[in-house]
């Protein structure tokens, strides 16, 4: 396992983090299952959220007396102002259900613009909250989390008030390279959210086939190698929901040495220039940000079909997929909530109205 810096102090994660996202998936004795290989294997970096289902409860039961052998993070409030209590509240309720007495990091989640961003640090608000339960030991560090643009991303980072920032990046979106470049150059650590794309860069397609270089066997292990190749990031979260998936991710991030000295990343690049042709602009990564929707439709889960049919050609697998959906895209009521939570500023109403007609 390969381990870099993360913040100016000296802490020092695993390239490849554990990501409580999609625990909330498996049952319990799963999970703990599969944190525990993670551990095993030196997986030291653990992040999850308030938001994510039952992750925290999950992992909390799942690290036991392991907690102090890794570098847990937490967030809660995605792209929203919170009063001092309100934080207090929450913290104190996340400690219970990670079981724990401190976090090793607290991050601003969903900072996805430079009004959110004055918001969050204005007097009385987030950030001022979570620095006074620093100086109290609650917590360690404070992260930046965003989904803003590059250069308003620039921007947060460079005024010094975060130890460490999260960005989505992997080997399809690679907006953020600039960011991550100077934030390791500011003494800023750098996660990378996203590293498969929503799971997207994992699929065994022949169309993505070039990520399989040199070590890498898979399309997934490729776009891994491609993350940890890049020596600005320190680590990259991966939704890990099985076993065998930890044990494919700790392969990967093995392979930095492999990729080192190629020219493989910025043939990589130029392979998904070429598939831009083909893909949408804006893919859905599956977030899940944009829910719940009120009508109860699996946004999500349909662009995937969408997705899966432009890119691999498999419209009958998601015409059949679609067909036995209850609830279809044509029962949006074009209120326009999603819209207002998607970090990626889809056009959700009209991509849902298309894939309607293409997939019923």
């Amino acid at each position: 396992m390969e381990y870099r810096q993360l913040t100016s102090s000296g802490i020092k994660v695993s390239v490849i983090s554990f990501g409580g996202m999609r625990i909330p998936d498996i049952s319990e004795k799963e999970a703990y299952n599969v944190v525990n290989k993670a551990l095993d294997l030196g997986i030291n970096y653990f992040e999850t959220a308030y938001y994510y289902g039952d992750s925290e409860i999950k992992l909390g039961k799942s690290l036991g007396r392991k907690r102090k052998d890794i570098y847990l993070s937490t967030k809660n409030g995605y792209n929203k102002p919170m009063t001092g209590d309100e934080v207090k509240k929450s913290v104190e309720e996340q400690l219970k259900r990670l079981q724990t007495d401190f976090f090793d990091f607290y991050q601003m989640w969903g900072t996805d613009s430079m009004d959110m961003f004055h918001k969050i640090t204005a007097p009385g608000n987030k950030y001022g909250a979570i620095k006074q339960l620093m100086k109290e030991g609650v917590i360690k560090h404070v992260g930046l989390t965003t989904h803003a643009s590059p250069e308003d991303a620039e921007k947060m980072i460079e005024t010094g008030l975060f130890e460490c920032v999260t960005i989505y990046y992997n080997a399809y979106r690679q907006s953020f390279t600039k960011v991550a470049a100077l934030a390791k150059k500011l003494g800023i650590g750098v996660i990378a959210m996203g590293p498969l794309n929503g799971g997207f860069l994992g699929s065994e397609s022949k169309e993505l086939s070039f990520l399989k270089r040199g070590k890498a066997k898979t399309n997934a292990q490729g776009a891994l190698r491609f993350i940890v190749g890049n020596q600005n990031i320190a680590t990259a979260i991966v939704g890990f929901k099985t076993v065998q998936e930890v044990e494919e991710g700790v392969f990967a991030a093995g392979l930095y040495s492999d990729i080192t000295n190629t020219n493989d990343m910025a043939e990589i690049t130029e392979g998904f220039k070429v598939l831009a042709k083909t893909i949408p602009e804006a893919v859905c990564s599956s977030c899940n940000y944009c829910m719940p929707c009120k009508e109860k439709i699996g946004i999500p889960g349909i662009f995937t079909l969408v997705n899966n049919a432009k890119v691999y050609g498999t419209i009958e697998f998601s015409k059949n997929r679609y067909k036995n959906l209850k609830i279809k895209a044509d029962m949006c009521s074009k209120c326009g909530a999603c819209m207002k939570k998607c970090p990626q500023k889809i056009d959700i109403i009209k991509d849902l109205a298309e894939a309607h007609i293409m997939l019923k």
